[in-house]
């Protein structure tokens, strides 16, 4: 943790120093990363302000607190940023995640007219994920259609494609733990 003071006609005292290092412990404890932090402390007549900006990854949180005295403004200015960083952080927590993607790109290919070892995408068309078990898979008008189901397994959660084989058989395909 990385600290600057900046008195603007004041003098920063050991004992602000102190007690605004202390203060800051409780919040690098809960950021748990690199902080940078910069202190202004403010003399306007009969006013003490406070001014903290914390750094941390790419993120900034800045407090602003004027008090008739600096102990208590540079306090009142760390109880705020304590109340950021943890709204900060219940964002994070409650943030509805992005389910996985709900279709998949599939390639109809042909063998090159040149090189016959060489393939060819003919055609590319998106087809959806659907949650299907796999006996709902066996019989599914897209297995008829395409010669191929993509869907999601609700026992794993995973992706699986069943697909009918040359010989007429089907094959499912199962991703690995």
């Amino acid at each position: 943790m990385r600290i600057s003071y900046t008195g603007r006609q004041m003098e920063i005292t050991p004992t602000l120093r102190a007690f605004t290092e202390k203060r800051l412990l409780k919040l690098s404890r809960l950021l748990r990363d690199r902080l940078d932090v910069h202190v202004v402390l403010t003399a306007e007549k009969h006013r003490r302000a406070a001014e903290i900006t914390l750094k941390f990854r790419d993120h900034v949180l800045v407090a602003l607190e004027e008090t008739s005295e600096a102990k208590e403004s540079i306090g009142r200015a760390l109880l705020k940023l304590e109340r950021q960083a943890l709204r900060f952080f219940e964002k994070r927590r409650s943030r509805k995640r992005r389910r996985p993607s709900s279709s998949a790109r599939m390639n109809v290919l042909a063998r090159s007219r040149q090189d016959h070892r060489a393939r060819e995408v003919l055609r590319t068309e998106r087809v959806p994920i659907e949650p299907l078990s796999v006996e709902d898979a066996v019989v599914a008008e897209e297995l008829k259609e395409r010669g191929v189901v993509v869907f999601r397994n609700p026992e794993t959660g995973r992706v699986n494609v069943l697909y009918r084989r040359a010989d007429g058989n089907l094959s499912l395909i199962e991703p690995g733990p």
